[in-house]
């Protein structure tokens, strides 16, 4: 079970500014390369998952940036030969995968991580893991799968962080974008609110650029820079974003879903009044 603490009261909270947070990854965008950069003190650019984030997000502020995002992610792929492998694919209804991830250069400061390790990571381990693995479980229709993850991130939750096996690792910090995850998760599952979250996040974010810190410390100070990864999907957790509609699968395995049986039931009943309608002419 989680301990809970008491997040820090301060003369206000902070509420989350998702303008500034868009112009914080437009400004980042770097016309040169066609995509966003790590952030504003890093030259470098990762095609994911930073710059696919980036390009889901900015449809909705900056459509021309997002296409040539878009565009320019499809030309080192083809040109490069890369295989995307990412558990961020949950996000996008692409295969998403969870092995191990290594950070790999493509060319010049053109990066990817990718999940090709041997190593499958699991949900009782990680945060992230454990809320993207949730997501992918839930649109597979696999709903016991997705909430026995879902629960373990939450259970990983201890008041102020998500305190999983990278806490100790990380120097005793706590990481903003594992929380992102379980504000998007409970936007798309359903399993819970995820209210902390939200109050968490806000906390996070730079007032002046809008960017959101990776990391954070237990007294609520930001411990890191802020990156365009992160503000991402702080923007995506407070859109209430579900990025399908209607995808689970009934938790009786059944493959008809109710829609479709109502549509067929009043297709039957269609045709049975205009027979009825010529046997009475």
């Amino acid at each position: 079970m989680a301990v809970m603490v008491c997040l820090p009261t301060y003369a206000a909270n902070p509420s989350f500014n998702s303008t500034k947070a868009f112009e914080y990854i437009a400004s980042n965008y770097n016309s040169t390369y066609g995509l966003v950069r790590e952030n504003e003190n890093t030259d470098r650019y990762w095609l994911w998952t930073d710059n696919i984030l980036a390009s889901h997000v900015l449809k909705d502020y900056d459509y021309a940036k997002a296409t040539n995002i878009t565009s320019t992610i499809r030309h080192y792929n083809e040109l490069y030969d890369l295989d995307f492998r990412h558990p961020v694919g949950s996000l996008f209804d692409q295969v998403a995968f969870f092995n191990s991830l290594t950070d790999k250069n493509v060319v010049n400061n053109i990066w990817i991580s990718d999940s090709d390790g041997s190593v499958e990571l699991e949900c009782s381990d990680y945060g992230d893991i454990a809320f993207y693995k949730s997501i992918y479980y839930y649109k597979a229709g696999k709903v016991a799968n997705a909430r026995s993850c879902y629960d373990k991130g939450v259970n990983m939750f201890d008041g102020i962080g998500i305190r999983d096996k990278a806490f100790a690792a990380d120097g005793q910090r706590y990481s903003s974008y594992k929380i992102a995850l379980w504000k998007i998760a409970s936007n798309i599952t359903g399993f819970g609110e995820a209210k902390d979250a939200l109050t968490i996040i806000s906390y996070m974010q730079n007032s002046t650029t809008g960017g959101v810190y990776t990391h954070y410390r237990a007294d609520m100070l930001p411990d890191s820079q802020t990156n365009v990864e992160t503000t991402s999907l702080a923007i995506l957790a407070y859109k209430g974003m579900a990025f399908s509609d209607g995808i689970a699968k009934p938790v009786d395995g059944s493959d008809v879903q109710l829609p479709v049986l109502l549509v067929g039931m009043f297709i039957v009943l269609g045709f049975a009044i205009i027979l009825l309608k010529r046997f009475r002419k």
